[in-house]
């Protein structure tokens, strides 16, 4: 504006000053006092004629200079609307797909959730768009409140999806409770609509992906896998392609014998707390650290490395180490073995040398992971009778599930049952849940058997089982994973 401004004075003034400067000029060379005058005179209606033509084209000036600047202001605004209808959904004002596309490609370690919305285009079509905008409006301000304090950004992708983004470090037991709890908050979820003054129930559907490259792709193939097989959610970092599962397995394999090799296999010690809240006891989960320090969880390479033959090997090394930690202490661990395991004379003699070269009998708990190995008891009471003669505590993992059934308990004869963890995550809301860890309970005390509570993430939950009578309680509401023993 200032540069329109100078332009104008200089049209103004320059040749005023001109005309002066000549005037004066021809005065000093003119002698002659009349045709001075009469130059003066006639340089002086050249004077105003100048300055008119001068003030209305410093006018015109100005004016192009405001409808310039009332352009420049439409444009910005036109570019802005443009810009919104490009990257932000129009009607829950959200970041789109298109922006998320961009987005990725400069992110590091992206992890990405994706909720469809089951049913959704039946909604719309019965109830008509209006009710299908208020419930979409409603999950938006549903998963705003879940995001709240994360660092987590929510997207719109397309008329039924919503993607929870983050650029963050794997945590792979971090983003499966995140979709775990979000299948729980959308499923069978009751919205009031106030326009037919009814509700309408919602399911969604989860696909979730951690892998850092085509991370937005991978979530969708996980989506497409959960939809296609009924499944709540699935994780594609735990899903196998198709047509990949064999290469996949080797990989794994590969992985998995690098990371024994290179020592990178760890035991990690979740607490399980008596009734009184005293650490009772640890359990030793498994854990690879990565190249980059990452502690990689169970959830991805534990059931591949049953596929291929190297979970024993894993679980000799989480033996080895676990009780050369627990041999300087009073400490107790408690450690997972498959049933096949126990019947294979490699791994339980294994077991039974390691307990008597550390002298730690009497601080282990066995616990016996179902498979359908279970059902061959005798191999597997020879052993534990040995061990228990021993000094060693049994233990059924994820009891009321899989195999479970009550029969073999009497063959067993364990110390402890652990309930598993699906039934009591559910215990405040499901009755059915309630009805069957009750029957469990009552069965165990009977018995002379200890129950311990698994998934035990919130106070409500511990309550109910406090409630219920069970004996120990574990999960990341009392305790979570730690690479060291924790201090009563």
């Amino acid at each position: 504006m200032k540069d329109y401004k100078t332009i104008s004075r200089i049209i103004i003034y320059s040749p005023i000053l001109f005309i002066i400067i000549s005037i004066s000029v021809i005065g000093f060379l003119i002698q002659d006092s009349i045709h001075f005058y009469y130059t003066a005179f006639v340089g002086l209606i050249l004077l105003v004629i100048v300055y008119i033509i001068s003030r209305s084209i410093s006018e015109n000036i100005h004016e192009y200079q405001k409808n310039i600047g009332l352009k420049a202001e439409e444009l910005d605004e036109k570019n802005r609307l443009l810009k919104d209808m490009l990257y932000i959904d129009s009607l829950t004002k959200l970041p789109n797909k298109k922006l998320l596309l961009e987005e990725l490609s400069s992110m590091e370690a992206p992890k990405i959730i994706i909720l469809d919305i089951d049913s959704f285009r039946n909604i719309n079509e019965y109830y008509g768009s209006e009710v299908g905008d208020f419930i979409l409006l409603d999950l938006k301000k549903e998963l705003e409140k879940i995001i709240k304090n994360t660092e987590m950004k929510l997207y719109r992708l397309g008329a039924d999806e919503f993607a929870l983004v983050e650029d963050e470090s794997l945590d792979v037991e971090k983003y499966e409770d995140l979709a775990q709890g979000l299948v729980d908050l959308f499923k069978a979820k009751e919205i009031e609509i106030p326009s037919i003054d009814t509700s309408i129930e919602i399911n969604s559907t989860i696909g979730l992906s951690l892998d850092s490259e085509d991370t937005l792709t991978k979530a969708y193939i996980a989506l497409n896998h959960a939809k296609n097989t009924q499944r709540d959610y699935v994780c594609y970092i735990k899903t196998l392609d198709t047509k990949d599962t064999y290469a996949k397995q080797v990989k794994w394999s590969n992985f998995i014998k690098e990371a024994i090799a290179k020592d990178q296999v760890v035991p990690f010690f979740q607490p399980i707390f008596d009734r009184e809240g005293k650490v009772n006891k640890y359990e030793c989960l498994a854990r690879i650290i990565n190249d980059k320090e990452e502690a990689i969880s169970p959830g991805m390479f534990m059931e591949t490395s049953k596929n291929v033959r190297q979970y024993a090997n894993i679980a000799k090394v989480l033996i080895q180490k676990a009780f050369k930690m627990i041999a300087q202490t009073d400490k107790s661990v408690s450690i997972n073995l498959l049933a096949r395991d126990m019947s294979d004379s490699d791994v339980s003699n294994y077991v039974v040398d390691k307990i008597k070269e550390y002298g730690v009998a009497k601080q282990v708990v066995l616990e016996i992971l179902e498979d359908e190995n279970i059902e061959n008891l005798a191999r597997i009471e020879t052993f534990l009778s040995r061990v228990r003669r021993m000094g060693v505590r049994i233990a059924i993992d994820d009891f009321g599930t899989g195999y479970s059934n009550f029969s073999y308990l009497l063959k067993l004869k364990p110390d402890y049952i652990k309930i598993d963890g699906s039934l009591i995550k559910s215990l405040d809301t499901d009755t059915n849940s309630l009805a069957i860890v009750s029957a469990i309970i009552v069965f165990a005390k009977k018995l002379g058997i200890k129950t311990i509570a698994e998934f035990v993430h919130k106070k409500e939950i511990y309550e109910k089982c406090k409630e219920l009578g069970i004996d120990e309680f574990q999960g990341f509401y009392l305790g979570e994973p730690s690479s060291s023993l924790y201090k009563n």
